[in-house]
């Protein structure tokens, strides 16, 4: 007997032949989320035993890495930013992401809101100074200028973090994403990370090995990407405190902020995505404008002089990336450690996040148009960055080279003290503080929301809406995984984890690229058939043999061909029109385990 596949993702859980269970967690793999959580608890338990030598290790892993395969990671990423133009401009960009007259489930500002608030909202606000001033003094490309200090090498240094935080790594998201969301709203797969590797595996994509692999490492890699991250939140937090309210926090306070975002999360995870992760990342890009239109208005650099800086850098940006997105320091006999802790970390950094990003940009763009979605997640996501980085980058430049507020001092030390101190020193700066502390909170609460409900929807067999319980567990682990490596070693212990758990996507974000390829070529190939949404599925009697379909040589009768199939009717006497060649699990195929 074969079965046909129901397209609902939550109906899919367990058809792909998976051991289930369920329960107060709902029903998930117990072949991916015990091995998942056994590694988890066993790297916890070395970690709080041995943190010195944790950090150790994972500083030995992290400078191999960088250092001898660093040159792949550059031309990993550089041919998925390449990809990702050849998508935007080529013939197949008016295809959707489900049926042919499926429409977007939120609109354009909330899906753009949510795309940045939910994944690197943290860093863009932790960075906005501490990066441009980092790069002021130590990165190769002013030093090789001789603007080392200077105010000519204020623009240099908002390029060189514009290339940190540019289309690279939202180029590594909207490939994994579309990888991911157009077998699962065209075929009703399950929303997972295996589930983007179907144009190479076709039906296997989720019961195969190399499958069960891939949900592992998303998993894993969206544990450390996002612990990353929230350990960057509580500790910008903790600062805000201490300079608002002379609150002194170690690490015992430092789990007690922890655990109220957990809190708001949970409040937040209670009313979903359509309310709740929406509403804060609407209100969060809402006051981050507000912000910057305080530093244009009040703040120590003119405004005309940030305009002109905003102005540059858009040509800089886009004049260059394809050129700077190459630069491996070549120039030196041996590697500055400069392009390895900054360029080459950030590729990593993002290729950690592509499971969580890449699956959560996935769930909220159904409907979207192929060349509508790269231009939203790669371009605008852009145009902002430029936009916001110089803006302030622009102002912490200014303040530093005309001594005003000595901010290089105090961020080689403490990073995240940068934007307070700059803040601090203009007109209404404890209000602007306070609403920086507002802004960094709402982004961890929507970062932990939205990647702890990606990690659930993962082990829940690709279930859109896995349970809250399931959900709050996930979110306690990226949090307390945040918290564990900041006391093993810190900041850098924080990035290392980053960069070793994102290394081993890096091989399944390239073969996504060829899977993508693959769909979308066999969609415009063979419209009429290919990757269409499957019919519902049919209850057959276990006793009852189905049907064989007619044989394409077969002559088609009136009274036994529907009127809706075109291409299966034929005039009495003539031979009926064979049906297109579609790509495996195109609707006709058995659900594999079926027989």
């Amino acid at each position: 007997m074969t079965a046909t596949r129901n397209p609902a993702a939550a109906e899919h859980a367990g058809s792909n032949g998976v051991p289930r269970s369920s329960g107060l967690l709902g029903d998930y793999d117990k072949g991916l989320f015990w091995p998942v959580l056994s590694i988890y608890t066993l790297i916890m338990i070395y970690a709080l035993a041995a943190p010195e030598q944790t950090g150790a290790a994972l500083s030995g892993i992290r400078d191999f890495l960088i250092f001898n395969f660093g040159w792949s990671f550059v031309l990993g990423v550089a041919a998925t930013l390449i990809f990702s133009f050849y998508l935007l401009l080529s013939p197949f960009g008016g295809i959707r992401l489900g049926p042919d007259d499926s429409r977007p489930e939120f609109s354009y500002v909330a899906w753009i809101s949510m795309i940045f608030s939910c994944g690197l909202g943290i860093g863009f606000v932790f960075f906005s100074v501490a990066e441009p001033l980092t790069h002021l003094y130590t990165s190769s490309h002013v030093q090789d200028l001789n603007q080392v200090g200077q105010q000519a090498g204020v623009s240099t240094a908002i390029l060189d973090t514009l290339m940190d935080w540019g289309m690279n790594g939202w180029a590594l998201f909207a490939v994994a994403a579309w990888a991911i969301a157009f077998p699962a709203y065209r075929l009703g797969q399950p929303l997972t990370v295996a589930t983007g590797l179907y144009g190479l595996l076709g039906e296997r994509c989720n019961s195969s090995l190399w499958g069960k692999l891939a949900n592992g490492l998303g998993v894993i890699g969206t544990i450390g990407g996002n612990a990353t991250m929230i350990g960057l939140g509580v500790t910008s937090i903790s600062y805000a405190l201490k300079v608002l309210f002379g609150l002194e926090f170690g690490a015992f306070g430092q789990a007690m902020v922890m655990l109220v975002i957990i809190i708001a999360y949970v409040a937040s995870a209670a009313t979903g995505i359509e309310r709740g992760i929406k509403y804060l990342s609407l209100l969060n890009m809402v006051m981050a404008g507000a912000i910057l239109l305080a530093l244009l208005a009040f703040g120590h650099a003119p405004a005309q002089y940030l305009l002109n800086m905003i102005t540059q850098q858009f040509g800089d940006y886009f004049g260059s990336v394809f050129v700077t997105q190459f630069w491996t320091d070549a120039g030196s006999f041996e590697q500055r450690e400069w392009v390895g802790w900054w360029m080459i970390f950030y590729w990593l950094w993002y290729i950690s996040y592509i499971p969580f990003c890449g699956g959560f940009i996935a769930r909220i763009s159904r409907g979207r148009t192929l060349r509508e979605f790269v231009f939203g997640v790669v371009v605008v996501p852009m145009l902002l960055s430029i936009v916001w980085f110089s803006i302030w980058g622009g102002s912490a430049g200014y303040a530093e080279v005309n001594q005003i507020v000595p901010l290089w001092e105090s961020v080689q030390g403490n990073p995240e003290s940068g934007i307070y101190l700059l803040l601090q020193s203009m007109p209404g700066g404890w209000w602007l503080c306070l609403a920086v502390l507002f802004n960094i909170i709402v982004f961890a609460v929507t970062t932990s929301d939205s990647a702890s409900f990606f990690s659930a929807m993962q082990v829940s067999n690709g279930n859109e809406n896995p349970k809250i319980l399931m959900r709050l567990l996930w979110g306690v682990i990226i949090g307390v995984t945040g918290i564990v490596f900041q006391l093993a070693g810190g900041f850098n212990a924080i990035k290392s984890l980053a960069i070793v758990v994102g290394a081993p996507f890096f091989l399944v974000s390239i073969a996504y690229m060829f899977s993508v390829y693959r769909m979308l070529k066999a969609t415009h190939e063979q419209p009429a058939t290919a990757m269409q949404p499957a019919p519902q599925a049919r209850s057959i009697p276990a006793d009852t043999a189905e049907p064989e379909a007619p044989s394409a040589a077969t002559p088609a009768t009136p009274a036994t061909t529907s009127s809706n199939s075109p291409s299966a009717t034929a005039t009495p006497g003539t031979t009926a029109t064979p049906t297109p060649h579609a790509l495996p699990g195109s609707g006709n195929q058995p659900i594999p385990g079926a027989t």
